[in-house]
């Protein structure tokens, strides 16, 4: 049986207990809770965090993550969404976003329990659809706020919360239908209305702006397994990838420049109780390759397409390690082997 959560916290507070202590995960005396609730964002350590979230396509619905057949990945698997997924703990070997966090964060909320879909009981705030677009994330920032409005569990306005947003996936499948309505242009202008709802109506936040995946990656994998073809072609993606890879390439790269530019024009800058932060470890993405230099399709679903359970372990620890992370010093690149960080600073970088 482990401490009730309030003796908990009140261990840790007065110095007596560290989450380190209670679960061997860093080695350090110090502390990563504030003794008081901080009133500026540039002073949030990682124990101050309450709410998590995840916006975004059916890369953060976590389709097809455990699915045993081609014929299951539609099936969503929301707990074991890297970005916004809580199903089982650290302790046991999951290493999403959330779970992690909550190593520090023991009254940490907000994460997807389970299986299910966005109106399930086990959604929590991971509010991402399947086919979402970005023109579509206005609506989930809407949604996301009005459902933290009317949770009777959470404090609204005085718990720190954080978003994490990851979209362009599911547009690059369909852009090749219609290339302007899908621009960067376009992408940014979304993004922005985005941003600008959750800092108007969502008090301290921090938004997390995850780079999209290139899709035209897929391509090799399509050439050396038939049933990854069928898988990609039929079961998800619209655009044939083959014909389109380029195009996704430029997208992935037109989509993450866009973010880049959005962030620097210092719109979201100067707030105390909100901040954005680019999270660019998908920028130079490669794909896992196994002993023959072979991609990994182990890091993928069936449909060869979505992450598997796995992987979005992988890409939790990604998230966070690049979220404490300096911008000079963020990877953009994902590596299978990369160790959890430990807090290297006192407080999480707000800075691009």
């Amino acid at each position: 049986m482990g401490f009730p959560a309030d003796l908990l916290t009140t261990l840790i507070l007065v110095g007596l207990l560290t989450p380190s202590a209670c679960y061997n995960f860093c080695n350090s005396s110090r502390s990563y809770m504030s003794l008081h609730v901080p009133t500026n964002i540039r002073q949030l350590r990682v124990g101050d965090i309450s709410l998590v979230a995840g916006l975004g396509d059916s890369f953060t619905v976590a389709n097809g993550a455990r699915s045993t057949t081609l014929f299951r990945v539609h099936e969503e698997y929301r707990g074991d969404s890297f970005s916004a997924g809580g199903r089982g703990s650290y302790e046991y070997g999951s290493t999403t976003f959330p779970n992690i966090l909550r190593v520090f964060s023991r009254h940490l909320y907000g994460y997807a329990l389970g299986p299910g879909n966005v109106t399930s009981f086990n959604a929590r705030f991971n509010m991402a659809e399947a086919g979402a677009a970005f023109r579509h994330m206005p609506v989930q920032a809407r949604r996301l706020i009005y459902k933290m409005k009317n949770d009777p569990y959470i404090d609204f306005q005085n718990d720190w919360k954080i978003v994490n947003l990851f979209i362009g996936q599911h547009d690059q499948c369909v852009a090749c239908a219609n290339m302007t309505q899908f621009s960067p242009a376009n992408y940014n202008n979304s993004v922005r209305e985005t941003l600008d709802i959750l800092k108007q109506n969502l008090p301290r936040t921090l938004v997390n702006l995850i780079e999209p995946f290139n899709l035209g990656l897929i391509e090799e994998m399509m050439r050396l397994d038939p049933m990854c073809y069928y898988a990609a072609d039929n079961v998800r993606c619209a655009c044939d990838i083959f014909t389109n890879k380029t195009q996704m390439q430029q997208l992935a790269s037109g989509y993450g420049r866009a973010l880049r530019d959005l962030v620097k024009t210092g719109r979201y800058d100067g707030n105390n109780t909100f901040a954005v932060v680019i999270q660019p470890f998908f920028r130079n993405f490669s794909l896992p390759r196994n002993g023959p230099g072979i991609p990994d399709a182990l890091f993928f679903a069936h449909d060869c397409l979505h992450f598997s359970s796995s992987s979005h372990g992988v890409l939790g620890i990604a998230l966070w390690n690049s979220m404490l992370s300096m911008p000079a010093d963020k990877a953009t690149n994902v590596h299978v082997d990369t160790n959890v960080m430990c807090p290297s600073t006192e407080y999480i970088p707000i800075s691009n």
